[in-house]
């Protein structure tokens, strides 16, 4: 006769999503669609902001983010670098002057 020998499975504890709350551009709440941090080829430091229509908030040379999601807070300063349109959304492109994060 064979037995099945159950493995006792542990259950992983689910970590809760992290979820965006509000992006403020020198304190002005706006609606972004996307926030992201990359690296040019030479290693700059980029944050690329995009959003459905025209966003005046940022139409400045320096620019102090805040991004508050359910788990944390970061806070970028940028240089305003470029605008561009990509289909249907307005892509803002900074370079990185200062960056901090901080979990709630």
């Amino acid at each position: 006769m064979i037995f099945d020998k159950k493995k006792d499975k542990k259950k992983k504890k689910k970590l809760p999503t992290e979820r965006f709350l509000s992006l403020k551009a020198n304190g002005n709440e706006i609606e972004a669609i996307n926030f992201s941090l990359c690296r040019d080829p030479d290693d700059t430091a980029r944050l690329e902001v995009r959003t459905k229509d025209v966003c005046e908030a940022m139409h400045y040379d320096h620019v102090d983010f805040e991004l508050t999601t359910s788990l944390k807070r970061v806070k970028v300063s940028g240089n305003f670098r470029e605008a561009r349109k990509e289909k249907k959304f307005k892509v803002y492109i900074f370079t990185v002057t200062d960056y901090s994060q901080f979990f709630i």
